[in-house]
């Protein structure tokens, strides 16, 4: 005699409460140990990309150097709630929080050198897709003589170690944390003291960052703090080289 095949409706009448609990356990296990590694991986791939809007940002740098006889791009900034045309990114409108398209990068100078507005706004900076910028360039580099308001770069032969000097670094205040200091985008990276005008923390307690000689790599912040931004490795509002 032939076996009997099961048909649905035994099944059915044998897929037990037990068994479905059972089911939708292995589920929520596995989501539990699935979603963080998503999460991590989404997390690197913003890193990257904005690793690579820095390293375009280094290559820009160094044929700006290559056209100005040496000189780094300078930076500028206004109180005064008008546009200033001369620095690295054109500063359009003062203002304490995130405002639309409050940077332009069109009309700075490494436009020219890049010619696509997302490379100067990271992708884990809501507060830069907003502001057109998410990052800023390092006081140190500019010559300190201001002309108006436009602070002109330092000739590189300034700079006895070009690849451990920060040229650009991602800036805090974008992504609304804690920067007291709404300047530090456009005009400096970190104006001292370095407690009051954080580097970002936006890559797991570290931030990208591009070097005088072009380079780039990640950084946790309190290397940045000691090594990259200031002469003496202290946070005392120390000189410039």
């Amino acid at each position: 005699m032939p076996a009997r095949i099961p048909t649905l409706r035994n099944l059915r009448n044998g897929f037990t409460l037990i068994e479905l609990l059972v089911v939708i356990a292995i589920i929520a296990i596995l989501a539990a140990i699935l979603f963080p590694v998503f999460a991590k991986a989404r997390e690197k791939a913003r890193q990257i990309s904005c690793a690579s809007n820095l390293r375009q940002l280094g290559l820009a740098a160094m044929q700006y150097i290559q056209d100005n006889d040496e000189i780094l791009p300078g930076a500028a900034y206004s109180f005064s709630g008008g546009g200033v045309i001369g620095g690295w990114m054109y500063y359009q409108t003062y203002s304490a929080t995130p405002t639309p398209n409050q940077y332009d990068p069109t009309l700075g100078s490494l436009y020219p050198y890049v010619k696509s507005q997302g490379v100067f706004v990271c992708p884990d900076d809501a507060g830069g897709q907003l502001s057109r910028d998410s990052y800023a360039i390092n006081s140190c580099v500019d010559a300190g003589t201001q002309i108006g308001n436009v602070f002109p770069g330092k000739s590189v032969a300034a700079f006895d170690d070009v690849s451990s000097f920060l040229l650009f670094g991602e800036e805090a205040y974008p992504n609304g944390t804690g920067n007291s200091d709404t300047q530090t985008t456009d005009d400096a990276y970190l104006l001292y003291p370095v407690s009051t005008n954080p580097i970002s923390t936006r890559h797991t307690a570290g931030s990208n960052c591009v070097f005088v000689d072009g380079h780039v790599k990640w950084c946790r912040t309190d290397q940045l703090a000691a090594r990259h931004l200031q002469t003496g490795g202290v946070d005392t509002g120390g000189a410039c080289p």
